[in-house]
């Protein structure tokens, strides 16, 4: 009896014990036990990892697989041909950065010519002395805050456009080939910064890796010697204002861009040097007087020389002068037995480097302002021009003021106004 009892105590299901674990059914308690993020059954790293992109092939599409995306634009344009030179020639990434800069200045030959026409043009109306009369309507315009006088040297200068047969669309040709050339800058930079794996062995001589900087500085300094070579032959045709504004400019901006192309990389540093090398090779094929005269160009020849004008006397105001008449004392002329080179020969200072230096900034920005004043008969001023003539609106309104009091004084004194 004792074992039947036993067995149906060993069969019986052992009771739970639902006190010692209660069970909560509150809703944070669900959405505590569900996972933070829900599960897929993607494997991104399934996808593509850096053994995929080394094996990968590099054909047409390449750069994009990899993750070089710019979308629509003057970047995209050129990426899709950097990649099929490279595809099509068989070249390196080396040789196809190469290759595409002398193609793109190749391609930008007729704009840079139309551009030099463009400004041969212009350059003959400039000779003409109704522009120069337009110029001056137009700057007395803006210094007296005269808009009839304004509006007269723009219709002259407007009427002279038709004359020469000069569109306002013409200064066009000059900057069409900026935004390619940014384009294939951004495109070699992307590369060198996924990077491209082939990249690492491209390169030549010492800068085998064209994804790190140029060790010695020689590709900077290259491709600014270059850039540098080109602006002095161009310069030989421009008329004397924009020859002296250049000059200064090409240093400033040749130390510049040497500075900050030293941080950049060797790839980089191969298209600047490709860029210069054609802008070097396109100036000097331009520079042939026989090419030149074909091209219908202004020769070195056709450009007069600047003018100088000696200065004999210097303007005062009227009661300035007489002022200073009266005050300077009586002086007797020097006999013939005198030494006038004693008299004559001061030492003049010398100006100091910052002086020489904020002189070719003023040059600069009034040779570029009178450059936008001939390309578009508008006149925005120097900051010396901008400050008189804001002391002339003072002084005009100081004027009324005082004319305006007269007038009160006047009314209240005798006609009993207050």
């Amino acid at each position: 009896m004792s074992s039947e009892t036993d067995a149906k105590l060993e069969a019986a299901p052992a009771p739970t014990d639902t006190a010692a674990a209660p069970i909560d059914a509150s809703p944070a308690a669900t959405a505590a036990a569900e996972p933070a993020v829900p599960t897929t059954e993607i494997d991104l790293s399934a996808l593509i990892n850096a053994e995929d992109i080394l094996n990968m092939p590099e054909g047409l599409g390449y750069l994009h697989a990899i993750g070089l995306d710019y979308g629509w634009g003057f970047t995209s344009t050129m990426q899709w041909v950097l990649e099929h030179v490279h595809v099509y020639s068989g070249l390196g990434w080396g040789g196809s950065v190469v290759a595409t800069a002398f193609l793109l200045r190749a391609v930008m030959f007729y704009p840079q010519l139309q551009s030099l026409r463009f400004n041969a043009v212009m350059q003959r109306m400039r000779r003409d002395p109704r522009s120069n009369e337009a110029i001056r309507l137009v700057q007395q315009g803006f210094q007296d805050g005269n808009m009839e006088v304004r509006q007269k040297g723009q219709v002259l200068n407007k009427m002279l456009r038709q004359e020469y047969g000069v569109s306002n669309w013409g200064i066009v040709w000059g900057f069409m080939q900026i935004p390619f050339t940014f384009g294939l800058f951004r495109t070699v930079s992307g590369m060198t910064h996924i990077p491209v794996p082939s990249l690492e062995s491209a390169g030549y001589l010492w800068f085998t890796d064209l994804t790190t900087t140029d060790p010695y500085f020689v590709l900077p300094a290259a491709g600014t010697a270059l850039m540098m070579a080109a602006v002095a032959i161009n310069s030989k045709y421009a008329p004397p204002k924009q020859k002296k504004m250049l000059k200064p400019m090409m240093y400033i901006f040749g130390t510049v861009g040497f500075i900050g192309t030293t941080f950049l990389s060797s790839a980089v540093n191969l298209m600047t040097v490709a860029l210069g090398a054609s802008t070097l090779l396109t100036a000097m094929v331009l520079d042939v007087t026989p090419i030149r005269r074909a091209l219908g160009l202004p020769l070195q020849s056709d450009i007069p020389p600047p003018r100088t004008i000696r200065a004999t006397a210097s303007y005062e105001a009227p009661r300035a002068a007489a002022a200073a008449a009266a005050a300077a004392p009586t002086t007797t002329t020097p006999t013939a037995g005198a030494n006038p080179a004693a008299a004559a020969a001061e030492p003049s200072a010398q100006p100091s480097m910052r002086e020489q230096l904020t002189a070719s900034l003023n040059d600069m920005k009034k040779g570029f302002s009178d450059s936008v004043s001939n390309y578009t008969g508008t006149y925005q001023g120097t900051d010396a021009e901008k400050a008189e003539r804001k002391r002339k609106d003072m002084l005009r309104k100081l004027e009324e003021m005082r004319r305006q009091q007269e007038r009160d004084e006047f009314e209240r004194k005798y006609k009993g106004k207050k």
